[in-house]
C-alpha cells in the first residue's frame, strides 16, 4: 500500500525535463509513447497507455498547445492524424529517457543481479498486480456508471451482498 501511495504522490509532482515549463507525469508518458511509437494516433497511443480515447485526446490537445506535439494530416487519408514531437517535445522525451535510466539503475543497484527464476517470478508477480487492478479499475468504472458517478448513497457492490 506505500508504494501505491508513494506512485500517486509522485504522479501529482510537475517535473523539469530541460525545458522553460514544467510537465506533469502524465504528460510526459503520453510523450514517452508518442515518441517510443513514430507515426502513431490517439487511439494508438490511449491503447498503449491503458486511457480512454477521449482522455487522450483531451491531453493531446493541450500538449499540442504546448508546442510539444504536433497532429499531421494523413496524405492518404485527410482523417487519419499522426502525433509527432516538436523539437521541444523531443528535448522532453530525450531527458525523460535518461531520468528513467538513472532511475532504474538505482532500483538495479539496490537489488543487485537476479537470477533467471527471480526475474520470471518478479515478472508474475508484475502481471498479476497489473491484471488485479484492471479487474478492480473495471468493477469500479461499472458500478459507477450503474449507480451514477454523483450519488453518494450509493454503495459499491461488494458492500451490497
Amino acid at each position: 500500500m506505500r508504494i501505491i501511495n508513494k506512485l500517486n504522490e509522485s504522479e501529482k509532482l510537475p517535473r523539469n525535463f530541460g525545458i522553460d515549463q514544467l510537465i506533469s507525469p502524465s504528460d510526459i508518458h503520453l510523450l514517452q509513447a508518442i515518441g517510443d511509437n513514430p507515426e502513431s494516433n490517439g487511439r494508438n497511443i490511449s491503447e498503449i497507455l491503458g486511457i480512454t480515447p477521449g482522455a487522450a485526446s483531451q491531453q493531446l490537445t493541450k500538449l499540442s498547445k504546448r508546442g510539444l506535439i504536433t497532429k499531421v494530416r494523413g496524405q492518404k487519408n485527410e482523417k487519419e492524424i499522426s502525433l509527432k514531437l516538436t523539437p521541444l517535445g523531443k528535448t522532453a522525451y530525450d531527458n525523460h529517457a535518461i531520468i528513467h535510466e538513472k532511475v532504474y539503475q538505482k532500483i538495479i543497484n539496490r537489488i543487485g543481479l537476479l537470477s533467471p527464476d527471480e526475474l520470471c517470478m518478479l515478472e508474475r508477480v508484475l502481471i498479476a498486480v497489473e491484471s488485479v487492478y484492471d479487474e478492480r479499475i473495471e468493477e469500479v468504472r461499472e458500478s459507477l456508471s450503474l449507480c451514477g458517478r454523483k450519488s453518494s448513497k450509493c454503495q459499491p457492490r461488494e458492500l451490497n451482498t
